[in-house]
């Protein structure tokens, strides 16, 4: 009796180990991929790409454009805090060739660099004088205007206006457009 069940018991795992293995062998079979499914996977990627592309530019070219100004407007506001501490005036200059601007004390024409920053190739800068002034009083003077303001431009004519009015107003974001 022993040996008979040894043998079914045998003659079962045999039967159930042929099965598993029929079974993956099957398996690995059924879950590969073949080449025309990976190129149907690949080609219908490659089409949303190509498809949301020129959103994704233009949504970066007007986070930048928000970014940059941000960046410029808390510069400026630095700027017009730091002359009233240190008591001496403080220019701005901007180099719209060289897409740059720096922080100056001292004479117009002679002027130490605080620190340059670069302006992004995609944004346009229009202001009336290429060098803004902050004085001890706290005011902010383009040239001879009291009134301060700035147009920067994306390529997606996306604008930004930074204006100052005022002695302790600062520089705020005006409009967009």
């Amino acid at each position: 009796m022993i040996s008979a069940t040894g043998n079914y018991i045998t003659r079962h795992v045999s039967c159930v180990m042929c099965h598993v293995s029929r079974c993956s062998a099957r398996r690995k079979t059924r879950n590969a991929f073949t080449f025309i499914e990976l190129l149907i996977v690949v080609a219908i990627i490659g089409v949303l790409v190509a498809v949301s592309f020129p959103t994704f530019r233009n949504n970066y070219n007007n986070m930048q454009l928000n970014t940059f100004s941000r960046e410029l407007q808390g510069f400026m506001n630095y700027l017009q805090e730091r002359a009233i501490v240190e008591r001496k005036i403080i220019y701005l200059n901007i180099d719209k060739e060289n897409k740059e601007y720096w922080a100056g004390t001292g004479n117009i024409d002679a002027q130490v660099r605080l620190k340059t920053y670069h302006i992004p190739e995609e944004i346009n800068f229009e202001i009336q004088m290429p060098q803004i002034a902050f004085f001890p009083d706290g005011s902010i003077k383009n040239g001879s205007i009291d009134k301060v303001e700035i147009k920067l431009t994306n390529r997606n004519n996306q604008s930004i206006n930074l204006t100052s009015e005022g002695v302790f107003n600062g520089v705020k974001v005006k409009a967009k457009e």
